[in-house]
């Protein structure tokens, strides 16, 4: 079962992202698939809210991580934003920097499991190629026990990556869903037959960037010319951004050498490219439907290369001095 979810360990992120992807950015989440759409009111009516909001029980269940952070979320982004011309755009910028990097210990995380993986690469595959053409049931176990082995002796937990996974995963829609509805308005019609239009507590009103491109709009339904341009604008940047990111995130650390020949690892990363274009082309076309997501995520992606190069140069130096300690021992006992 540890080798299936070794082998398998790309392709089962990919299924766990797209399905968060898919069940959170509809707005499934067990409820009535409008909670995007609702305004900031108090934080215990944002709970009440979500209990009634479809099945009770299991949106409290899901949504609460989310629904935690997205109010405080909320609070400090507007809280900037009304610091600096109750800016919008402003909000957006220095929440996404500080959440970021609130969930940094998150990502070193991930990375250091990388590392990992990278340092007991080559015993890894000596033990496949020990009991590779051997499948009878004792060998198998044996193959289990030595890769546990393994493990234990590079203190990695196979699964650990998706651990990582779910830490990052409600701070990350807390963010997404303080863009969508920090700006909302909630309509009533009182007794006497009035309507009357409410705002988000947290709303900023300066949504224009640059006085001049709206935020708070998307392609289809900007009115003016340079609204439509500005969100195409953003969506290629952002799509461009994220190839450059998986060609950077792509190519291999300094220490690992180079193996042509591994027509297995050559398969695996050119399916990771393809899955990873698929999901490029499907978030450009969600960055046009909202201008201000787009920019939030443009700012992540400039962001998030930021920090896997940090992660990068850091992890070529632990990865060095890992080694140096492992080669230490074996001089002295010579």
């Amino acid at each position: 079962m540890t080798n299936f979810f070794y082998r398998n360990r790309f392709k089962l992120i990919f299924v766990v992202l797209l399905a968060f992807l898919l069940v959170s950015l509809t707005s499934c989440r067990f409820d009535s698939g409008t909670w995007n759409q609702k305004i900031y009111t108090t934080y215990g009516q944002e709970w009440v809210d979500l209990w009634n909001g479809g099945s009770g029980f299991f949106n409290a269940l899901f949504a609460w991580p989310v629904n935690i952070l997205s109010y405080p979320i909320a609070w400090l982004c507007s809280s900037i934003g009304k610091g600096i011309g109750n800016s919008f755009f402003w909000g957006i910028f220095f929440t996404t920097l500080i959440v970021r990097t609130l969930a940094w210990p998150i990502y070193a995380k991930q990375n250091s499991m990388s590392l990992k993986m990278q340092l007991l690469q080559p015993e890894m595959e000596k033990i496949q190629r020990k009991y590779g053409q051997r499948k009878d049931p004792q060998s198998q176990q044996q193959m289990q026990m030595e890769t546990m082995k393994l493990y234990k002796k590079y203190h990695i937990n196979p699964l650990g990556c998706f651990g990582t996974m779910f830490l990052q995963f409600p701070i990350f829609m807390s963010m997404y869903e303080v863009v969508q509805r920090i700006n909302k308005t909630a309509t009533t019609t009182l007794a006497n037959g009035i309507t009357v239009t409410y705002q988000s507590n947290f709303a900023l009103s300066n949504t224009k960037l640059f006085n001049f491109f709206e935020l708070d709009t998307s392609f289809f339904a900007a009115t003016n010319v340079q609204d439509k341009i500005f969100a195409v604008v953003v969506a290629l940047l952002f799509g461009g951004l994220q190839i450059l990111q998986q060609k950077l995130s792509s190519r291999p650390p300094k220490y690992q050498k180079k193996n042509p020949k591994n027509t297995k690892q050559s398969d695996q990363a050119k399916q990771m490219r393809i899955m990873m274009y698929v999901m490029t082309i499907m978030f450009v076309f969600m960055s046009l439907n909202s201008t201000s997501l787009a920019i939030y995520w443009l700012i992540g992606g400039v962001y998030q290369i930021f920090q896997s190069q940090v992660g990068r140069w850091m992890n070529e130096r632990k990865y060095y001095k890992m080694k140096d300690q492992e080669i230490r021992p074996q001089v002295s006992s010579k």
